[in-house]
């Protein structure tokens, strides 16, 4: 929608001005989604339902997407709140966050955050998540707990970097 509007008001221009400035729109598109996309060497995982159910038999590294228009926490729900440390994670509409994982299972929901108004929403469609298992977690680390949250996808993976993290080299 956007392209077209910009394109009906370049119009008035001449046609060589309308191609480049075409050409220059379509660049800046691709720019903008580049850093949405999920890393190539981070394996999907399956986003179904109302939660996300991770596992891990050895530590692993999951990344997370905010793809909805809205504010999300990502929460852990437990059983006894007063003896929780808190996994509430607010996750910015077009962000990441990394969660360090060492549980067989471990459970994430979803709230969606708007002004004067939180509601848990179906992970299915807010959300997006991938692992990366062939990573080198940083030395002297265990446990479960978030690694980087609510990043752009390259901050994110800087972040994680200078923590100690040794991601693929394809990683972005």
């Amino acid at each position: 929608m956007i392209a077209k509007v910009a394109f009906v008001k370049v119009s008035i221009l001449g046609g060589g001005m309308r191609f480049v400035f075409s050409l220059v729109l379509v660049l800046l598109m691709n720019t903008a989604n580049a850093d949405e996309n999920m890393p190539v060497s981070c394996k999907p995982i399956t986003v179904d339902g109302e939660s996300v159910m991770l596992s891990a038999e050895k530590p692993v590294l999951v990344m997370i997407h905010n793809q909805s228009k809205t504010d999300l926490w990502i929460t852990h729900p437990v059983s006894d709140p007063s003896a929780s440390a808190g996994w509430s994670s607010r996750l910015q509409a077009g962000n990441w966050s990394a969660l360090a994982l060492d549980k067989e299972s471990f459970e994430l929901t979803c709230i969606e955050s708007k002004p004067g108004h939180e509601q848990q929403v179906p992970c299915t469609g807010v959300i997006s998540a991938c692992r990366w298992s062939s990573i080198t977690m940083p030395a002297q680390t265990t446990g479960t707990f978030w690694a980087g949250e609510d990043m752009s996808i390259s901050a994110l993976t800087a972040h994680l970097g200078s923590r100690g993290f040794e991601l693929p080299a394809s990683s972005q």
